[in-house]
């Protein structure tokens, strides 16, 4: 270094990585300041986790180098990353979902280990780091897997923050956020800013990397195609970048009007009276009664964790309830899967890793994994592995999954192409009513705009589409009828334009 200049925080030369003929990262080389806010972003499939696990010690590189504050780190693991001071939140969360809160936040850590602690003063020490941070997390003791997914989110990142950072890196932190709670993390991105952490931040919402960082890395197949200051910047130059250009895939430029239902056509999915019991992390159902019209998309919005992840369950046969669900007429047993499948109702679940896909079988297997596409590869009792093959090969090509071999493991595949194939398999029959569960979450601007064009798509062929989002934007854009979702119970519904109402209903204030 001449003249005075300090070394950046993170220098990154010549990361290489490679999945068999898939080259993940091409060469890419970045230089990063301390106290700067940086973001990452490019379509899924674009590298851009792979290379934050490659920092963080999850993953090997095939080549390339790293150094933090001028001086060579090695690429030795997680625990070796820790010791660097780099910390990391990543898309699918690394918590233990047996354990407390507590226990979480403080799992793996030396100084943990090395004194006895009685679970009453670790909840103490955890109550300590969330008040530190300005970081809700609720009661230390609760397990893990009894919080709703943005709880989770939180833990996460508190976790990532229990120890001494020079960087932290978050992937998709914001995405299971509710608005209130984004502004809050990013309160907390600037404070460490200013004392001179690097934030290196993965987002796919551009308002949210032009409103937080200081510069972003645009990333397309592997490679960085620029790195550019965020002030001067716009979602629709970003957008771009990333794409290629693809007008309808820049926020605000999709002008179609929301679906809504043709006059007189009749209801192809009607709940009366649905209720479910409460239970261990469980939010009740209460009494929820609503008509979905064939060809309309009705969206249910919501803070995540008041019930919309029991509803879909409880429609789909995931779950036990009592009410009536009819889709057309046809009544759908409680706690029955296969009678919602033959009934012609299909579902893209909010969690697609946990809910919606088998990480370790083959992509094609995954496709099986409904009762339609399982009868329609059989024949006289025996499956056709071969049809079963060409039949998923067909599929990744028309939702455009990027992927090797249908043999591979979909655990192996990006998010996006995950959600992809899941999407792909709830409509391959073009189904007679849709629960659609924040279809979007964690995907790209590109793969939004495919989501919502496949949505009104299926809904002009006369499915009806049940939308539950914690995005606003995206309900407000797809739905002509929105209902707000608060502690199990239905409410609304809300006119368009009516913003303080919606608000006020999702924070329980009005009814």
């Amino acid at each position: 270094m001449t003249g005075g200049e300090s070394a950046p925080r993170l220098a990154l030369r010549a990361l290489e990585k490679r999945y068999g003929s898939q080259r993940a990262l091409a060469g890419v080389s970045l230089a990063l300041a301390g106290g700067t806010i940086h973001g990452l972003l490019g379509e899924n499939g674009a590298g851009k986790s792979t290379l934050v696990r490659i920092v963080a010690g999850a993953l090997a590189p095939d080549g390339g180098t790293m150094a933090i504050d001028g001086e060579s780190v090695p690429f030795g693991g997680a625990r070796a990353a820790r010791a660097a001071g780099i910390g990391v939140v990543f898309q699918h969360f690394a918590l233990v979902g047996a354990l407390s809160v507590a226990e979480n936040l403080f799992l793996g850590r030396p100084e943990a280990q090395a004194r006895v602690i009685t679970p009453a003063r670790l909840a103490a020490e955890a109550r300590d780091l969330a008040e530190r941070h300005g970081i809700a997390i609720g009661d230390p003791a609760a397990r893990v897997d009894t919080l709703p997914v943005g709880a989770q989110a939180r833990v996460e990142i508190l976790r990532a923050l229990s120890a001494r950072v020079r960087i932290l890196l978050l992937d998709e932190p914001t995405a299971v956020l509710t608005p209130g709670e984004i502004a809050e993390l990013f309160t907390i991105l600037r404070r460490l800013r200013a004392e001179g952490v690097l934030v290196v931040l993965i987002t796919h919402k551009l308002g949210e990397a032009l409103d937080v960082c200081d510069t972003v890395t645009v990333m397309r197949a592997g490679r960085v195609v620029a790195t550019l200051p965020a002030d001067g910047a716009s979602p629709a130059s970003l957008a771009t970048l990333m794409v290629g250009g693809i007008e309808d895939a820049i926020p605000g430029a999709d002008a179609a009007e929301p679906a809504s239902a043709a006059p007189g056509r009749a209801s192809a999915l009607a709940l009366r009276d649905v209720c479910t019991r409460p239970g261990v992390g469980r939010v009740a159902l209460d009494h929820i009664t609503l008509d979905v019209a064939a060809g309309e998309i009705c969206g249910v919005a919501g803070v995540d964790g008041n019930g919309q992840d029991e509803l879909a369950a409880a429609l789909y046969g995931l779950l036990p309830r009592a009410g009536e669900v009819r889709v057309g007429a046809t009544a759908v047993a409680s706690a029955d899967v296969g009678a919602a499948q033959r009934a012609g109702l299909a579902l893209i679940p909010g969690d697609r890793r946990r809910d919606g896909l088998a990480l370790r079988l083959a992509i094609w297997e995954n496709v099986l994994l409904s009762q339609p596409l399982l009868a329609r590869a059989t024949h006289r009792g025996l499956l056709d592995v071969d049809e079963a093959r060409r039949d998923a090969t067909e599929l990744a090509r028309e939702y455009r999954v990027v992927y090797q071999d249908v043999d591979q493991p979909i655990g192996d595949l990006s998010g996006g192409n995950q959600q992809r194939v899941v999407i792909g398999r709830a409509l391959a029959t073009t189904p007679a009513a849709l629960i659609a569960v924040n279809p979007t979450r964690g995907l790209d601007i590109g793969a939004s705009a495919q989501v919502h064009a496949t949505l009104r798509r299926i809904a002009a062929t006369g499915t009806a589409v049940l939308l539950v989002s914690t995005d606003l934007d995206e309900l407000h854009t797809l739905c002509a009828r929105l209902f707000v979702l608060y502690r199990g119970a239905l409410r609304g519904p809300v006119e368009r334009g009516e913003g303080a109402r919606l608000a006020a209903l999702m924070a329980g204030i009005a009814s």
